[in-house]
């Protein structure tokens, strides 16, 4: 009696049910990556120390005496600090891989935050704090994390960026009510303290479940640390003189300058405009929506969509929105509305685009220190941007100009996206 085997000897039925058990495993790990990435940038440096210095602010300039003006010199510090930080950040992850770099990142930076919470009345030594915050906290932000997930998938890679995404989104409205909540009951102090421990418990759980899923989701070999740390120079070298890689660097600093210049005046847009502080603050709710729904848009069209078309448009997308708010079109509430959503998509869409883009034309190779540097000239974008706005409107009596200005970077990079061409020799590796 013949028995029908397959080349293997295995019976077809058996092979797909092994097949289908394979599949089911793999989306199990996937979701435990993106989970794990998600509950990590919720609790990082962003949303939990950067989003809430806002709700600091006044309760330590009562407490040591301090100028308003001073006291916030401490969010430039921090960003400062994040900025190199992510400079370094991506070459040890380059080295020593992702889990070690950025669970000593939790910890040192909730470390940091407990000890910044005894601060004595010194503005030097609160200052260097925040500045070393900001280095520490380099690995719970999107450079760590994301470079999990870019490594890791290749399927489906746009939606999963999106969806890690919404989790820092998520805690950027979520960190500074539980901030106020503890301000308000125990003291800035307290709500240090309290900031430090969810920092360690999301970190370390995130760790564990980006650790747990780590098992060869793409099919391919895991990363070879030894020969991470064997990096010929000459080829890195090569990379970053390729014009495609400068053309990303020129987007990440157009649409950081532009986007988060409007991101941090725009309420004072509205009230300007003669919209009440109340319809203001509705108007920002609108654009952290956008920053959410941008996201998960985004990263779900460009795994169907050539990135670079989506990117052009969302960018286009949001130089319509600047113009919006020049007062161009109209100055009512509906348009300012309409131009928070389109802000917040292109702040959204940006993350989405600019780790997809990296994997695809440079592969995985050198991805933490090219999305490291990526990151760094964000940040950058992030300090100048707003300056820029504060001095257009110090020196010239509004906010129109650099609206306009801020809407013919946007155009520019929506130019440079498409002039990115196909992929190149390096990708995927």
């Amino acid at each position: 009696m013949s028995t029908d085997l397959s080349s293997e000897g295995v019976p077809p039925a058996a092979t797909r049910a092994s097949s289908q058990e394979a599949l089911g495993s793999a989306r199990i790990r996937e979701a435990l990556l993106i989970v794990g990435a998600s509950i990590g940038l919720f609790a990082g440096f962003a949303p939990l120390y950067f989003g809430t210095i806002s709700i600091f602010l006044a309760p330590i300039s009562e407490e040591f005496g301090w100028g308003r003006a001073q006291t916030s010199g401490v969010g430039v510090l921090s960003m400062l600090g994040l900025a190199f930080g992510s400079l370094v950040v991506g070459r040890c992850i380059d080295i020593f891989g992702e889990i070690k770099v950025i669970g000593l990142s939790v910890l040192v930076m909730a470390i940091l935050i407990a000890i910044q919470s005894q601060s004595v009345n010194s503005p030097i030594i609160f200052a260097i704090l925040s500045l070393c915050i900001g280095v520490a906290g380099a690995g719970t932000t999107p450079p760590g994390y994301v470079s999990v997930i870019a490594k890791s998938l290749n399927n489906r890679l746009g939606l999963a960026l999106g969806l890690v995404g919404v989790g820092m989104g998520l805690g950027t409205v979520t960190m500074p009510l539980l901030a106020e909540i503890f301000i308000s009951k125990f003291g800035w102090r307290s709500a240090y303290l309290f900031l430090a421990a969810v920092a360690t418990t999301a970190g370390i759980l995130a760790c564990l479940l980006v650790n747990a899923s780590r098992n060869n989701l793409t099919g391919e070999r895991p990363v070879n640390i030894a020969a991470a740390r064997r990096l010929n120079a000459t080829e890195l070298v090569s990379v970053l003189r390729d014009f495609r890689y400068w053309l990303l660097i020129g987007v990440a600093l157009l649409v950081s300058v532009a986007a988060l210049g409007m991101s941090v005046h725009f309420v004072s847009l509205m009230t300007d405009a003669g919209v009440s502080k109340e319809y203001a603050a509705r108007g920002v709710a609108l654009s952290g929506v956008g920053v959410i729904f941008g996201r998960l848009l985004s990263g779900y069209l460009i795994d169907i969509v050539e990135a670079r078309t989506v990117a052009s448009i969302t960018f286009v997308i949001a130089a319509i929105g600047a113009i919006q708010m020049s007062g161009a079109f109209n100055a009512t509430l509906f348009y300012f509305a309409i131009a928070g959503v389109f802000l917040g998509f292109a702040l959204g869409a940006e993350g989405d685009f600019l780790p997809f883009l990296i994997k695809s034309y440079f592969g995985n190779s050198y991805f933490g220190v090219l999305y490291g540097i990526l990151f760094f000239v964000h940040a950058i974008g992030g300090v100048v941007g707003p300056i820029l706005f504060g001095l257009s409107f110090d020196m010239l009596g509004s906010y129109k100009y650099a609206l306009f200005c801020a809407s013919g970077m946007l155009c520019t990079a929506s130019i440079f996206v498409l002039l990115l061409g196909k992929k190149n020799s390096f990708a995927v590796h």
